[in-house]
């Protein structure tokens, strides 16, 4: 006899008109996916003419079966007799009233992967909906309370379409109305249940079986299931063991690199303390000169002078806080009346002339962040009354919470699904987690307003969605929209992550090309807007500042050099340079010359002169993505682990070409820049003009990790590589504008001093 692929059991009452159709749909189906199928429709006790429909159906296809109950016992009845004889390797769930549709099951059926850990069931999620409010706002509360009482989270646990491990279909002991509960008795089992957004119709004959009363006992069998629950047993304690144990393991791998870290910071100068001692020196100083004289004016204008601390850790930094406080309290995105002031100096400026005509000092960042960012300092500066001009710690670290840790979680949300998606056991998953959580230097960075966290989240919730569309068959157009809005976003952030975006509507449009462009390129169109919108406000183009710098160019239709008696209160003169906006010195308001540093760049913003020697120090020298954090070796086995799987219809080959891609053209895109622009990011952590790809990094790393969770040399790899990556995150604990560890060992293993 020829092994069955699949049993498909098919429980009807009272469906007369909805049979014959849908037995067509199953037969024309599964033939074109080349599937052995056999099929059991059981009429549960009709009293219409579904049984005449049934043995039609079956007179003309020895493939199809119609089992009869006499009177009516019950969807989970049917069940049972359907599962107790089906023989397929597989077993198919459908409803009897046309909503499910049979072209799903060939997509579902590379889900399934029985075994030890394996996925004993694919349930079907029904988006959109198609059935009206009185039915699905019902069902909502019931998923909900199905996945707080059981822990297995879906979105429609009681979907008709399931696809199930033949062996596990006929061990199935169904009580009264305990279809309802199919996947968590699986679930409970322990096997993994995964889900897959399906099509769903509209009922075109017959009524709906659904009432409130069916809801009131599916919460009475929601109890049953929650007795049972606690009636379990545990787990062996070897498997739960082995988990603690890998997860005792990780967490001490975080905790000693960041031990490490700190330890090798430990001489770092206390400003808070010298900036003290040095104000009470001149207190002290002053008050001998004069002892009338006031210490906390004494105090206040030296600090105003020689402040040390600040709150605003670097020019990067400072130019954008530079912008939302000119936004909020000036209401321009000019600064030349802040960066006068003391600690608010930053070197990453332009100069041009603003909407008046005259001369204005800009901050050289797009202004996007800045301005999504002034929203939330507004409202803070009316509810408190401070400004980032009076109040700068204070109302800094309010606002950090909002625009560094909100995106941080983003980043983390969306990237432990991708990790769980494609993640194959508990120790890689885990592994992973840790990466996103403690192993990369976005954390580092989440105590400055900087462009690599937003980007990064928006990079991670775009590839969740498109995962989900490309891998899970998700096909709702929020989705397309979602996914399209968090891939233009990433680009606004990060300029290179267009190669993302384009990869991202690549994966879409290879999934559903109607939907991308309903739905993915109207909303990528939105973002698209408000950064081109932002720029022109700001500079008058839509190009960025930094497409204005044209290097070693000499200021050819440059406006000659005025004093400062010639200007006006408030009003910058100076020479500036059309083709080059980073070339200019200009007197700002209160006299003093401002030369643009980019001039004549010091150290390490000279740029690198040799592009061998850049691209060793970028990939595993000083500055090396792969030297500072090493679990981005794992990547590359990773990629070569996804693109080789054959489940989910070649969708996670796809995805990963897609960030092998993206990473050569990103890596290849910095590697080609000239000298100018060689300087890896500046004086920084790492090499941040990549952080961004840490969510698709970490994703392609998990199948190496589940690779190296199967033995305990393995195990001691992946916690050796976590271990030294949490080492480059803990370094710069206060500051991440510093070298990093690798380059000041080398500067001082050379005497550099």
């Amino acid at each position: 006899m020829t092994a069955l692929d699949l049993s498909l059991v098919v429980p009807v009452r009272d469906e007369e008109g909805n049979i014959s159709p849908l037995v067509g749909e199953i037969r024309e189906r599964l033939d074109e996916a080349g599937l052995v199928w056999e099929l059991l429709i059981i009429d549960d006790g009709s009293t219409d003419g579904s049984w005449a429909e049934i043995e039609a159906a079956a007179a003309g296809d020895e493939r199809i079966q119609g089992i009869r109950h006499d009177r009516g016992q019950g969807k989970s009845a049917a069940l049972m007799t359907g599962f107790a004889r089906c023989r397929g390797r597989a077993v198919a769930m459908l409803d009897g009233d046309g909503q499910d549709d049979p072209a799903e099951i060939p997509r579902m059926l590379p889900l399934l992967t029985p075994g030890p850990g394996g996925v004993g069931l694919v349930n079907g999620w029904k988006t959109p909906r198609l059935d009206p409010w009185h039915k699905t706002l019902p069902s909502a509360v019931f998923n909900r309370l199905v996945g707080w009482v059981t822990g297995l989270r879906l979105h429609d646990h009681n979907c008709g379409l399931k696809l199930i491990d033949g062996d596990t279909a006929r061990g199935l002991v169904l009580e009264h109305d305990m279809h309802r509960f199919i996947p968590t008795l699986v679930h409970l089992s322990g096997q993994r249940v995964t889900e897959m957004p399906v099509h769903h119709r509209p009922r075109l004959r017959g009524r709906s079986k659904y009432g409130t009363a069916r809801f009131i006992r599916g919460l009475a069998d929601l109890g049953r299931i929650a007795t049972r629950l606690a009636d379990l047993p545990d787990r062996p304690r070897e498997s739960r063991g082995q988990v603690r144990r890998s997860v005792y393991w990780i967490l001490a791998a975080v905790a000693i690199g960041g031990l490490v870290g700190r330890i090798g910071s430990v001489s770092s100068v206390n400003r808070l303390g010298l900036e003290q001692r040095l104000a009470d020196e001149h207190v002290t100083r002053v008050l001998a000169a004069d002892p009338a004289a006031d210490p906390d004016l004494a105090r206040t204008r030296f600090l105003e002078k020689r402040r040390l601390m600040r709150p605003f850790l670097s020019a990067n930094d400072r130019s954008r806080w530079a912008t939302v406080r000119a936004l909020v309290e000036r209401g321009t995105f000019a600064i030349e009346e802040i960066v006068v002031e003391p600690g608010w100096d930053t070197i990453d400026t332009v100069v041009h002339p603003g909407p008046d005509g005259k001369l204005h000092l800009y901050s050289s960042k797009p202004p996007l962040l800045a301005v999504l960012s002034a929203g939330p300092a507004w409202l803070l500066t009316k509810a408190t009354g401070w400004t980032l001009g009076d109040h700068p710690f204070e109302l800094g670290r309010m606002l950090l919470i909002l625009v560094s840790l909100v995106p941080f979680a983003v980043f983390l949300l969306f990237s432990f699904r991708l990790v769980e998606a494609v993640g194959g056991s508990d120790w890689g998953r885990l592994w992973a987690a840790a990466v996103l959580a403690f192993g990369t230097l976005l954390s580092t960075f989440a105590v400055v307003l900087n462009n690599h966290l937003p980007a990064a989240a928006a990079t991670a919730a775009a590839a969740g969605y498109a995962y989900r569309i490309t891998c899970q068959g998700a096909r709702a157009g929020t989705a397309f929209a979602a996914g399209g809005f968090a891939a233009a976003l990433a680009a606004a952030f990060e300029l290179p992550a267009l190669a993302w975006m384009a990869a991202v509507f690549v994966l879409l449009a290879r999934a559903d090309l109607g939907r991308t462009l309903r739905h993915a390129v109207p909303a990528a169109a939105v973002v698209a807007a408000a950064a081109f919108g932002t720029n022109w406000l700001v500079h008058g183009t839509v190009a960025p500042a930094y497409a204005f710098r044209e290097p070693d160019q000499t200021p050819t239709h440059a406006v000659e050099p005025a004093t400062p008696e010639a200007a006006r209160p408030g009003e910058v003169v100076g020479s500036w340079n059309p083709r080059n906006w980073y070339d200019y010195s200009v007197v700002l308001p209160n006299g003093r010359v401002l030369t643009s540093y980019w001039r004549n760049p010091h150290g390490i913003d000279r740029g690198e002169p040799s592009p061998l020697t850049y691209a060793w120090h970028v990939l595993v020298g000083h500055h090396g993505i792969f030297s500072l954090t090493p679990v981005w070796l794992l990547m590359l086995p990773g990629l070569a682990l996804l693109a080789s799987r054959q489940r989910q219809s070649g969708g996670e080959a796809r995805f990963a070409v897609a960030i092998a891609v993206v990473s050569l053209i990103v890596i290849g895109f910095y590697l080609g820049r000239p000298v100018p622009d060689r300087n890896y990011g500046g004086m920084t952590a790492g090499f941040r003009w990549a952080f961004w790809l840490a969510p698709l990094w970490a994703t392609a790393a998990t199948p190496a990790a589940d690779l190296l969770g199967r033995s305990r040399t393995g195990r001691t790899i992946g916690l050796i590589l976590l271990g030294l990556s949490a080492v480059s995150v803990a370094f710069p604990t206060w500051n991440p504008w510093t070298s990093p560890w690798i380059q000041q060992w080398l500067d001082h293993a050379a005497g550099v001093r």
